[in-house]
């Protein structure tokens, strides 16, 4: 048994810098099969489930903050800036955030808590697994976790219940409350408070001995496992990774929304003329560094120079988006918006780039010279006033242009005449009476006859 716990830990913790991202990626990849069935995503500046609301479906949300105080009877996938839950989510919660994630005093998830954030507080109860990228974990007193608890990042304090195990690679490890199984993690400093209670095994790897009070309740053995590689370095790089992803959704945002014009034709140029965007974006990749270069040798050219270099900087950070957003335009079929389509491409391009180490670099390769190939033909479709590419239109919306051959403009429609009954008041009413009937003048034989035209000379007078 100890020889198991040996290899597994001595494979899984410190062994790659990049298990850390693997971890997280292997998160995100449960959620992928559901990411076709989007039904509508919410992009707003902040959303809020109110306190007397029910919402009875998935909810996938794009905010600046989120907080939820009602009722969510589904699943939530959401990417903000902070996310507060102080009311019931009856499924899983998945968070991609720069900020802070609570779980408040007396809120429930019914499923598990996946994702990244910049730090996370359980203060009430998730009835399955807790599976987090944060700087700083938590599990309060008060907090419950069901099942596993499976962590990445700096700080780890479990003072609540944990039904199961406690599991991942931190700079800190604190606990002082009940884990209900095994405790197999990777740190920097581990401290087990007298409080504690683990009732599996504790197998810890460390470049110190872990602070372990003699009254804490460890019902299985304590093993320590001797430390790999630069730990700190490797703590570093892995949040570094996480920290990059989203960053780079951040920039992506921004660049959607600054060059929301050029943006969107230039999502439609990939999904349209891929071979075109790929060719103009080789020789853009090729000719712009040439183009520095020589404005460089030159001591007046040496400003602009220097300004490519700045453009060449953010187009290495936003020069993906398009073909990133194309590809989740493909997986959501046309729904889900640009920004919707975007989160989802750069989700399944970072997963490509993560779990294929070698091939990884050249998904970056091809995914940035598509997109500046696609940036280039979307500056210049709006500059020419292009309309939005139709490729980015549910179908819905698409209206065709074609008329068939037979098809006829429609006529007004005839207004029947009114039925007038026999004897009827409405019969009098219509029928003229005899002031309301034209006058006909009497005939008048003398004057009929003086006006027929008689015989006349050659001066035009009557023989008569």
């Amino acid at each position: 048994m100890w020889f198991v716990k040996h290899y597994l830990s001595s494979r899984q913790t410190l062994s790659k810098p990049r298990y850390f991202a693997l971890g997280v990626v292997a998160v995100l990849a449960v959620l992928l099969p559901s990411l076709t069935t989007f039904a509508a995503l919410v992009t707003t500046d902040r959303y809020i489930v109110r306190e007397d609301d029910t919402v009875a479906e998935d909810q996938y949300v794009i905010a600046t903050s989120g907080q939820i105080e009602g009722i969510v009877d589904g699943d939530v996938t959401i990417f903000s800036g902070s996310l507060t839950i102080t009311g019931e989510v009856t499924g899983s919660v998945t968070v991609l955030s720069v900020g802070n994630v609570t779980v408040a005093d007396g809120a429930k998830i019914g499923g598990s808590l996946l994702g990244s954030a910049g730090s996370v507080h359980v203060v009430g109860t998730i009835d399955r697994d807790v599976f987090i990228g944060a700087a700083s974990i938590v599990i309060d007193p008060t907090g419950v976790v069901g099942r596993d608890v499976i962590v990445f990042g700096g700080a780890l304090t479990v003072s609540g219940d944990v039904g199961r195990d406690v599991r991942g690679r931190t700079m800190r490890t604190n606990i002082s409350g009940t884990v209900g199984g095994d405790v197999d993690i990777a740190t920097q400093n581990l401290d087990i408070d007298r409080s504690a209670v683990v009732e599996g095994d504790l197998l810890y790897r460390s470049p110190r001995e872990a602070d372990i009070d003699p009254s804490a309740q460890i019902v299985g053995t304590v093993t320590r496992l001797p430390t790999r590689g630069n730990f700190i370095y490797g703590i570093i790089l892995s949040l570094a990774t996480i920290v990059s992803f989203l960053g780079f959704l951040v920039a992506g945002f921004v660049a959607l929304w600054l060059f929301r014009t050029s943006g969107s034709r230039a999502v439609g140029s990939i999904l349209t003329k891929p071979l075109r965007s790929f060719l103009v974006g080789i020789v853009t990749v090729i000719a712009f560094p040439a183009a520095i270069v020589l404005l460089a040798l030159t001591l007046v050219g040496l400003p602009l120079a220097a300004i490519g270099v700045l453009i060449a900087g953010v187009g290495f950070i936003i020069g993906p988006v398009p073909a990133v957003t194309a590809l989740g335009n493909r997986v959501l079929v046309n729904r889900g918006g640009l920004f919707g389509a975007f989160v989802v491409g750069a989700v399944l391009w970072r997963l490509g780039i993560w779990l294929i180490p070698v091939v990884g670099g050249f998904l970056y390769l091809i995914g940035l010279i598509w997109g500046v190939g696609a940036w280039m033909m979307g500056f210049v479709a709006a500059r020419r006033g292009d309309p939005t590419p139709p490729a980015l239109l549910p179908a819905s919306l698409i209206v065709k242009d074609e008329v068939p051959e037979d098809w006829e403009p429609p006529l007004a429609p005839k207004r029947p005449a009114p039925q007038v009954e026999p004897g009827s008041e409405l019969e009098l009413e219509l029928k003229p009476t005899a002031q309301q009937r034209p006058q006909e003048a009497p005939p008048d034989e003398a004057s009929s006859e003086d006006d027929q035209p008689g015989e006349t000379d050659s001066w035009g007078l009557p023989t008569n």
